[in-house]
């Protein structure tokens, strides 16, 4: 594909919902004597074919992710491009999320993501899981620019929490709850995620747990 080529806008795009269905969120190389593979298509299109995780000795497997709900039409991902210069294009991706109800769950999950080198994969209304060749979401905090280099260079393309706000307000229609922020900087717009074999985005059972391949 090239500029030439033009954009088209059909009656589906016309129709696109917003907000995001799932949020799901792990660790890079998570167990840590893992590698993360994330396959990004060279082919001209702007994709991820694969998102699996290798166990030391072991084979290419599957990927675990947690699964964030939130509170319904709470949840987006918002995109900024910012031109640099010296032909450098920086792009801000945010994830925000509503969690309701303050518990120590959420805080546990919540604190055990500080300071941790985040991949999120953003579900969007739109998207459809669970069936291969198909537009499943779009991936955050995983650079195809800087893939090949050392993880400290690539770790300033990870995503992570750059905030959490929120309380049990006053009055008996007050929200109580918190919005988390997660943020990434990257070098291009996400990668929308369409798996190339297998099923993508599975859910657990319980539906708080999943896994991609």
């Amino acid at each position: 594909m090239s500029i030439e080529s033009g954009l088209s806008i059909g009656c589906t795009d016309l129709q696109a919902s917003g907000g995001l269905s799932h949020v799901l969120i792990r660790e890079w190389n998570s167990p840590a004597d893992s590698a993360d593979t994330v396959a990004f298509d060279h082919s001209g299109n702007w994709s991820v074919t694969a998102l699996k995780n290798t166990p030391e000795g072991g084979t290419l497997g599957v990927m675990n992710w947690g699964v964030y709900e939130s509170k319904i039409e709470s949840s987006s991902l918002t995109i900024a491009a910012t031109n640099e210069g010296k032909n450098i294009t920086t792009y801000e991706c945010t994830v925000s999320m509503y969690l309701p109800r303050l518990s120590e769950d959420k805080f546990l999950r919540l604190q055990e993501m500080q300071g941790k080198c985040l991949m999120v994969l953003c579900v969007d209304t739109n998207a459809t899981i669970g069936v291969a060749s198909t537009y499943q979401g779009m991936l955050i905090g995983a650079s195809d620019t800087l893939s090949n280099l050392e993880s400290k260079a690539r770790s300033q393309t990870w995503a992570r929490i750059a905030s959490i706000e929120g309380g049990t307000g006053a009055a008996f229609s007050d929200e109580d709850g918190v919005t988390v922020t997660l943020t990434c900087t990257q070098f291009e717009a996400p990668n929308a995620y369409y798996p190339a074999t297998g099923l993508g985005v599975v859910l657990g059972s319980t539906g708080l747990t999943a896994t991609t391949t």
